[in-house]
């Protein structure tokens, strides 16, 4: 028996294990799941696997309670941005629920992209027919339905 060897077998398979995490969470965030769900994740399998000794469930909540809230603030920014390339108001609001709708729709359909397709198409749908529906041109509507993609 040769600890040594032991441990020099552990370092490689440690190895080789965060390189596989790190292509795995490369090609999760590539889909388009929220990099901080995946955070939130990690620190409560992290916070499991080490029995609550480091990481608790309090840092757990805050943490979570931390994504949520930037979730919330990235899913208004696409109609911030409506805003900003001359949707009206009620356009933004529309592009919010539009997203919302195409996520929903778009996961049902499409599963490891289709959140990402959903949320782009509803949300340019949304303010776009929002805009026609006002009586916008075409090229008035088609701006602010791209300024809510780019948000």
């Amino acid at each position: 028996y040769r600890p040594d060897l032991d441990a020099e077998l552990m370092d490689i398979l440690i190895i080789i294990g965060v390189i596989l995490f790190t292509i795995v969470i490369a090609l999760i965030t590539w889909i388009g799941i929220p990099g901080t769900f995946i955070m939130s994740v990690l620190v409560l399998v992290c916070g499991w696997i080490t029995g609550f000794a480091a990481i608790t469930a309090t840092h757990v909540l805050i943490i979570f309670t931390i994504s949520v809230f930037l979730e919330v603030v990235e899913f208004f920014m696409g109609g911030l941005a409506a805003r900003y390339y001359g949707a009206s108001r009620r356009s933004a609001v529309f592009a919010v629920l539009g997203g919302l709708a195409g996520t929903i729709i778009g996961v049902s359909i499409l599963v490891p992209v289709g959140a990402l397709i959903g949320l782009i198409a509803g949300s340019y749908l949304g303010a776009y027919l929002s805009e026609k529906l006002s009586g916008k041109t075409d090229a008035d509507a088609t701006r602010a339905a791209l300024g809510t993609v780019l948000g």
